[in-house]
Parts: structure tokens; sequence; C-alpha cells
């Protein structure tokens, strides 16, 4: 097997895994704070909103530490450190005793979580030859909804045990640094460059500014869309507001999370025809029409949530790939992962706070999930309008 095939393995696997381990929260909570503060607790929705922006305080810092770690001391050794660091600490989450150290855990594990996007793309971007860098990377981009669709199953078949053993299961992630450590060399790219980052802070810098404002921008749409609209409240939603149980929670979630995945592959022939701005603008308010009418129309369990569901999941895995992409080439090798890590995982600062205030909503509406994700699906709109003034490229990676 050649170098180009190890890395592309070895970094699908890190996405996969950490969509795995990212999604476990989302699938247990329920359960989970069922168990720690009570099924019937007035204020289930509001810590439940509490642990998740917790974890994306973590994931913030993470993108943006090990993204300049990346720069400074390698892709591997950075990426490496950022799986175990999410393996580990998503299988501790399953020793919490309230849900004040599910939190903690879930912030360290968000560390990990949040470096590995922006070296697992730095790396495949810098490994492949030009001409298979959009594909590669579209295919990348498929393992974080499949590594949901993962922890969907494995939810299915170990939470009846409990949901500690949920948590348990997402160390095995760490196994995957024995194989990069041993078959993967770091990028010539970042090896032959006459002079490494120097410091994080370098990425503000004028040259970079307008790319990184406008990334960010999109980073912080698509994260707060996520997780409002999509990976946190919609499992929880299902239960809580359409009466499903595991089996129509684990059904709806595998679909939607699978035509994710198609929409994230299929992203790469449509990133190869068309331009970058046009591809955002369109998967961003074609997520929120299909957000905005699932969560304000159905209000019980029907084979036509699980349609809108699939379509908003097609539409939704359109827009990560394109960063994947599209990231790369508005950043130089030199600052490139922690540029890429800050844009799209230390944006998640203000996700948390907006996850904050959906939970907050939640509690407003009476427990209306629904009614809360509907309004916060107006943050898809809002990432078509930034996708206006994105930069076009030469649809190469910056130098």
């Amino acid at each position: 097997m050649n170098i180009k095939n190890n890395v592309l393995i070895a970094t699908w696997l890190g996405w996969l895994f950490d969509g795995m381990d990212s999604s476990l929260y989302p699938l247990v909570a329920n359960q989970a704070l069922g168990e720690l503060i009570g099924k019937t607790n007035p204020e289930f929705g509001l810590i439940a909103g509490q642990v998740a922006a917790v974890f994306l305080v973590g994931w913030a810092f993470g993108g943006f530490l090990f993204g300049y770690l990346g720069d400074k001391l390698g892709r591997v050794k950075a990426l490496s450190l950022s799986i175990l660091t999410y393996a580990l600490f998503t299988g501790l989450s399953g020793l919490s005793h309230s849900w004040q150290e599910l939190a903690m855990f879930r912030f360290l594990s968000g560390l990990g979580i949040g470096g590995e996007w922006a070296l697992g793309v730095a790396l495949l971007a810098e490994s492949t030859k030009p001409h298979e860098r959009i594909m590669s990377t579209a295919f990348l981009a498929t393992g974080f909804s499949l590594g949901y669709c993962l922890a969907v199953i494995a939810n299915f078949i170990i939470s009846p045990f409990g949901w500690r053993l949920v948590f348990l299961f997402g160390i095995i992630p760490a196994v995957l640094v024995f194989f990069i450590r041993k078959k993967i060399k770091e990028p010539d790219t970042w090896i032959n460059l006459k002079e490494k980052i120097k410091n994080p802070f370098e990425i503000f810098n004028k040259e970079y500014r307008r790319n990184l404002i406008i990334a960010f921008l999109l980073g912080v749409t698509f994260s707060m869309g996520s997780w409002t609209c999509v990976l946190f409240w919609l499992p929880v939603w299902i239960e809580r507001t359409l009466g499903g149980g595991l089996y129509e929670k684990t059904l709806i979630m595998f679909i939607s999370l699978f035509s994710h995945a198609i929409g994230s592959y299929l992203a790469g022939p449509l990133l190869e025809r068309y331009k970058r701005r046009a591809i955002l603008v369109s998967s961003y308010f074609l997520c929120f029409i299909t957000a905005f009418f699932m969560y304000f129309y159905f209000k019980e369990y029907s084979i036509w949530v699980i349609v809108v569901s699939a379509l908003l999941g097609f539409f939704f895995g359109i827009i990560p790939a394109s960063f994947a992409v599209y990231f790369p080439e508005l950043f130089p090798a030199r600052i490139r992962s922690t540029a890429k890590g800050f844009c799209y995982s230390t944006g998640r600062l203000i996700t948390a706070i907006g996850v904050l205030y959906s939970g907050y909503l939640v509690q407003k509406f009476g427990g209306q999930i629904g009614q809360a994700a509907a309004l916060m699906s107006i943050i898809f709109l809002i990432g078509a309008v930034v996708s206006l003034f994105a930069k076009e490229t030469n649809k190469t990676l910056a130098t």
C-alpha cells in the first residue's frame, strides 16, 4: 500500500472516529442526564445545552491549539496527540457521577476532536496530487457523518446495557494512533518549508485577514446550525417531542447521517465543476428551508420525518466537504492548519453560546424543542448571506 493510500485511510478513520466520539453524547443525553439529574428535572434542556456547550468550548480551544502544533511540530505528531486525547476522555465520560463531571470530560475530549479536523485536512491536502485532491478530500469528509452512523449503531446495540458503556466504546480510536505513527510520514510540503510558524497569532496578519474573517464566519454559522438543528437536538427532539423510542431515533439518525455522507462525497464533483461561492450559498439556503420546515411542521413521528431529515442531512453534508476543499486553498502551508483550526473549530466558542441559547429557548417554550430548533435554523440563512462574500480561488492549494 503506497503512502498516499495510507494517508487517506488514516485521515478518513480519524474523521470517522472524530464523528463517532463527538456524537455519543447527543445520542445518550436523554438517558445520561435522566440518571444524573432526573428525567423530569425542569432544567433538563438548560443543563443538556450546558454540557454540549462546554464540549464545544473544548473543541474551540483544541482546534487552535492542535492546529498550531500541526504547523509547528508536524501534522502527523499533532494528529496522533489529538486522537489520543479525544479517545481517552470520551471513554472516561462513562465514569461520570454528576453532570458537572460529564461536562468536564466532554470538554477534554473536545480538545482532541477540535484538532483532528484541521490536521487531517492539511495532511491529506499536502500528501495527494493536485488532480486527486478534491475527490480525496470529499471522500475524507464522509468520515465524520459515517462516524456518527457508527455511533448510532453502537448506541442501538450497547445503550440497553447502559449509557456508560456507550462512552467506553469511544476509546477504540486510540488504536489508530499506532497505525499513524508507523505508516504515515510528514508531507514534503511541510518538511520543505524554509521557515516554520513562530506563533499562532501570525494568522491575523493583514495579508490573511479577509480570508480568515469570512472562513471564520462560515465555520461559526455551520457549527452553530449543526449543533442546534442536526447533531445535538435532533435525536433528543425525536424522543421528547415526536414520541419516538430507541428504534425510531436510530432509524432517523442513521438515514440522516448516511445522507450526509452522500452529500459530502457528491460535493467533490460539484466543486470540480462549479464555483465555491455558488455551492456554499445554495447548500446553506437549502439547509435553512428543510430544517425550518421539519422542526416547525412535524409534531409526531411519521415516514415524512425520515424523508425530510434525509434531505437535511444531504444538503448539510455538502458544507463541511466544501470547507475541507476550500479552506486549504485560502491559506499557505506555513499557517494552514492553524488558520483552518481557528476558522472551523475556534468558532465553536460562539457556537457554545448558541447552544446555550437554544437550551434557554427550549425552556422558554415550555420544553418544545421543535420551536427552538426551527428558530435556530435561521443561522443557516445567515451562512448563505456570508457565503456571498467568500473569495473565489483558482482551485489549487495556496502557496
